[in-house]
């Protein structure tokens, strides 16, 4: 019972994994096309894994991977490449959710890994 009980307790005050989360205000970017291009700017940024769009408020979250980090000029260089002017960019440390496929609106980044070009587009697209 004892034994139980540590263990519990253990688990109980484990530390979350922590990740850092981006979101960049795009100045009245409400079009899907809009979004498109800061997505193909997105996927130049090392490191983001989870991306989440909002044509409502105009915004974009981002999720890096475990143990990796973006910056602020990071993401303000991908949305200026893409040809907007972003707003607000604010990057904090999180603690990682637990599933992102159940959460609605959340899209994983696929990073193509073949030099064929057909490869690459039935890698991103299947």
């Amino acid at each position: 019972m004892r034994l139980a009980l540590i263990c519990l307790l253990a688990a109980v005050s484990a530390p979350a994994a922590q990740i850092t989360r981006a979101v960049a205000h795009l100045n009245g970017v409400t079009s899907p096309r809009g979004f498109f291009n800061v997505t193909v700017r997105v996927y130049q940024i090392p490191g983001v894994e989870w991306v989440k769009y909002d044509l409502r408020q105009s915004k974009i979250t981002l999720d890096f991977a475990p143990g990796t980090t973006g910056t602020v000029e990071q993401v303000r260089n991908a949305m200026s490449s893409a040809g907007y002017k972003p707003g607000d960019v604010n990057v904090e440390t999180v603690d990682a959710p637990g599933i992102h496929d159940k959460r609605l609106g959340w899209n994983r980044i696929r990073r193509p890994r073949s030099h064929n070009a057909v490869a690459r587009w039935f890698e991103l697209n299947f």
